[in-house]
């Protein structure tokens, strides 16, 4: 398993639902990368990710649910673009204790094992860390499979 420490493990971008598509196209236009879909209906938002290229953006769907309504709030306030920053740690628990020992809160485990589809590419564990510049900070403990992060991957840059 490989996984980013003390490094932005990866970006994700707020987009509305109507213009999902368009920010995706234009997202894998300037990269290269390819960003796979996901539509989770069960809580209300799709995403679209490379994890090998630590791109995410993720739309909330038309109809409000309970854990949708936080990305419904977040575009009323702050509109499209860079809602969070995922930083790569060794340990999520030590480094959530530290965190707090110096007065900054920390949020509750966000997990998602349960019917994720890259259950078998990573683990993934994440916990807010609050905002820095007017952009979510999220601790992230993620355990990549072998060969998903191409590191010194020359073929790619060709």
């Amino acid at each position: 398993m490989q996984k980013f420490i003390n490094h932005v493990d990866h970006v994700a971008w707020l987009s509305r639902p109507d213009t999902l598509e368009a920010n995706v196209a234009h997202l894998e236009k300037l990269t290269g990368a390819k960003l796979a879909r996901f539509d989770r209906h069960d809580m209300g938002f799709s995403m679209c990710i490379s994890w090998e290229a630590g791109l995410e953006v993720v739309a909330p769907m038309e109809q409000r649910t309970d854990f949708n309504q936080w990305l419904w709030s977040e575009l009323e306030k702050k509109g499209e673009g860079v809602t969070s920053v995922v930083f790569g740690v060794k340990n999520l628990d030590a480094h959530k204790a530290r965190l707090e020992k110096l007065g900054i809160p920390v949020g509750p485990l966000m997990d998602d094992h349960v019917d994720s589809p890259w259950h078998d590419q990573l683990v993934l564990w994440e916990r807010m860390a609050g905002e820095v510049m007017n952009t979510n900070f999220v601790l992230g403990d993620i355990d990549y499979a072998d060969g998903v992060i191409p590191f010194g991957d020359a073929e790619r840059d060709a």
